[in-house]
């Protein structure tokens, strides 16, 4: 038998975290440093059109870095998604804040073993709750990549939409001209001066005028 040297009568419990809003399936909380440690252990995506939302390769000293750059130069407020069990299973951010006009960008992006199973839907439905609600911002703009489908349903289920298209640049793994898995969507790509282009859509959702 070993032991640890340590008496359990006097060790502290662990802190409990401090939920912001809670959805059906879903716990939001603050994103903190330890959270970049906890998404770089997802795993990448199956499907090689997806690796843009792959976990990075940082070291640790990468990983400080990345977080100060995130939240000091940037001013993004990150946030952490939590299953039932606390598992951190999803990322959102607020980019370009506007606290004068009330609004900001979303980003989200969720560990992909729990993709298309609801948990990215209900965990943006209590956070517009928050967004609208206590923080008070009144306009959340998104950018989304038209072959996503999945995250395009999710957000119009959640109320989001359509005010304009774009083309931008996108760095992925796939060879959506030639691999016949991607037939239906190469009409959403294009060959453009700096690589490979992916049509974008600008959706938008507006505070509801009950919620003042």
């Amino acid at each position: 038998m070993t032991t640890t040297g340590r008496d359990p009568r006097t060790e502290q419990p662990a802190p409990q975290r401090q939920y912001l809003v809670e959805g059906a399936r879903t716990r939001i909380r603050c994103f903190t440093r330890r959270d970049v440690d906890r998404w770089l252990e997802w795993p990448s995506h199956e499907d090689p059109l997806y690796s843009p939302y792959n976990p990075l390769s940082m070291t640790g000293s990468q990983r400080d870095a990345w977080y100060e750059d995130l939240v000091d130069r940037q001013k993004q407020q990150p946030y952490a998604v939590d299953a039932p069990d606390g598992a951190m299973i999803g990322r959102i951010f607020l980019r370009f804040v506007n606290r004068i006009d009330g609004a900001s960008v979303l980003g989200i992006d969720f560990d992909p073993r729990h993709v298309s199973q609801g948990y990215g839907t209900d965990a943006l439905r209590a956070f517009l709750a928050y967004y609208f609600g206590p923080l008070g911002f009144r306009k959340l703009a998104l950018s989304v990549a038209a072959y996503n489908t999945r995250a395009r349903r999710s957000y119009e289920r959640c109320g989001f939409i359509y005010v304009s298209r774009h083309w931008e640049r996108l760095r992925c793994d796939a060879d959506v001209f030639q691999d016949p898995r991607y037939a239906e969507f190469r009409p959403l790509f294009r060959s453009g001066r700096l690589g490979l282009e992916a049509l974008f859509h600008t959706m938008e959702l507006r505070r509801p005028l009950e919620a003042g």
